[in-house]
């Protein structure tokens, strides 16, 4: 155990940084530093119980104090940020990333994975405003211009599948029909991904993170138009399935519990999905699966047995 490397992981009662903890502990080469707003809570207790080379430590990202003990000592650093934790104050987000690539920088953390996605606005030409991915792509930006001898790997995990288990849960008619809701046209690209997903893929780089320094690895499982996602389901499931094409309103009124800004991204997100796909137009989005198997959706109904509710 004394020789094991040590991996820190932000999120880790997260859906990234669960999975990322659970892959490594398998392979029984690391000792896993679990970061937490709340280490005594059940979800980090859960975590912690899965093996004796685990410690939950409690850990605010926006705490330059917090960040240098957390990342100290590390081999290597599994870092995300979330936007939507403070949707109304955006600006948070970038700050926890750079303050977070400073540090691991500062303390010379040998290996530096960070969770991103595309720069929207940028692919856009500015058409489109999605700064929950943009700001994570801006974050990748000041890191390779601040800390260009910080050995950074870029993971970008796809549309979570997951989603349909909570925000984006499917509506079930009186028939039993289960309605795939989305302000996406039928033939529209959705690149997906089981996020349990990124655990392995992050096993795979840490065996031999020199080859994938600089790189940007996406972790997704399948391409699929939005009209075969009930095609799909019904097949696995047996049961009625349709997608169907929501107007903007409708789309809006569905998400009222949120303010416009939150609003505003998501529905854009959907027109850069259309457009675009999810990594833009000139990204391999298959490069994922060249390190080890993707669930697509299909494979993830088989082996979860979801069947529409949540």
């Amino acid at each position: 155990m004394a020789n094991m490397r040590l991996v820190t992981v932000v999120g880790a009662t997260g859906a990234q940084g669960g999975a990322v903890v659970r892959s490594l502990i398998e392979t029984g080469k690391y000792k896993i530093r679990g970061l937490t707003r709340d280490p005594t809570s059940a979800k980090a207790q859960a975590i912690k119980r899965l093996s004796d080379n685990i410690e939950m430590v409690s850990c605010d990202i926006n705490k330059s104090d917090d960040v240098k003990r957390a990342f100290k000592d590390s081999w290597a650093i599994y870092a995300l940020t979330d936007y939507w934790a403070q949707p109304d104050k955006p600006e948070v987000e970038i700050q926890q990333g750079t303050l977070m690539a400073d540090i691991a920088s500062s303390l010379q953390i040998p290996y530096y994975i960070f969770s991103t996605v595309e720069n929207v606005n940028k692919l856009s030409g500015e058409k489109l405003d999605v700064p929950h991915f943009t700001q994570k792509a801006k974050i990748c930006d000041y890191i390779k211009e601040k800390h260009p001898n910080l050995k950074v790997i870029y993971v970008e995990p796809g549309c979570y599948i997951q989603n349909w288990q909570n925000m984006a849960k499917p509506q079930k008619l009186d028939d039993g029909t289960i309605v795939f809701a989305a302000p996406l046209n039928q033939k529209a690209k959705l690149h997906l991904v089981d996020i349990d997903d990124t655990g392995p893929i992050v096993r795979e780089i840490l065996e031999d993170p020199e080859k994938y320094i600089n790189q940007d690895i996406c972790i997704c499982g399948e391409e699929i138009a939005f009209e075969d996602v009930a095609k799909v389901f019904t097949k696995v499931t047996g049961i009625p399935a349709i997608s169907k094409t929501l107007k903007e309103e409708e789309f809006r009124s569905a998400l009222s519990f949120l303010p416009k800004s939150g609003q505003d991204d998501l529905f854009n997100m959907y027109k850069w999905f259309e457009e675009y796909g999810y990594y833009g137009k000139n990204k391999d989005w298959t490069n994922g699966k060249q390190l080890t198997h993707l669930n697509t959706f299909e494979q993830w109904l088989q082996k979860t047995g979801w069947k529409g509710d949540s």
